[in-house]
């Protein structure tokens, strides 16, 4: 366990601390208080180095470890600005996981309100949903025209879907999954 920062605080996680990252003006703050914080960011630290957790998780685990929910802000808004919590991204993988597992998106949903995740970050699920039904409604479409869903085609609904407004990763997860749809058909 290699030690670093300001006031030697072990940093579990394969990045390091350099340049002082949580050096800041500290002078106004009773030295007690600036202990409890970097102990508290300390252990957020080891909290989220062995696997992805949302803010909302490790806001319950300092508080269930004694740190008080001003420290505990203080300790996920830290974690966020250095990108060790990231929702939008966690929900993604959690999805693409449990998608692979066979889960249904209400199950997902359940699962995702139990790790803490805000609603409005639950709705991404929804998109991939949206944009998966919109795709498969231009290759019907397209096929009861008689044409055949040929890389062409498959890239002229990628771009549509792009100008309908969805973000690149979900069309390219869209594309992937009417390709694998097109060859069970075949």
């Amino acid at each position: 366990s290699g030690m670093s920062c300001l006031y030697t605080v072990p940093v579990w996680k394969p990045y390091s601390c350099s340049g002082n990252v949580w050096e800041k003006d500290v002078s106004s703050l009773p030295r007690e208080k600036l202990m409890s914080s970097d102990k508290c960011r300390a252990a957020a630290l080891r909290y989220v180095s062995m696997q992805m957790k949302t803010e909302g998780q490790v806001k319950d685990y300092l508080i269930r470890k004694g740190y008080t929910r001003e420290e505990a802000e203080d300790a996920a808004a830290f974690l966020r600005e250095y990108k060790y919590i990231d929702d939008r991204e966690y929900c993604r993988a959690y999805y693409r996981s449990a998608c692979l597992k066979g889960r249904g998106r209400r199950r997902i949903e359940q699962e995702l309100l139990k790790k803490k995740v805000n609603r409005l970050i639950r709705e991404i699920l929804t998109e991939k949903e949206r944009a998966l039904a919109a795709g498969r409604r231009m290759l019907r479409e397209h096929e009861e025209n008689g044409r055949y869903a040929d890389r062409n085609f498959l890239a002229r609904a990628g771009r549509r879907l792009i100008s309908l407004g969805y973000e690149s990763e979900t069309v390219y997860s869209v594309i992937g999954t009417l390709m694998k749809e097109r060859k069970e058909n075949e």
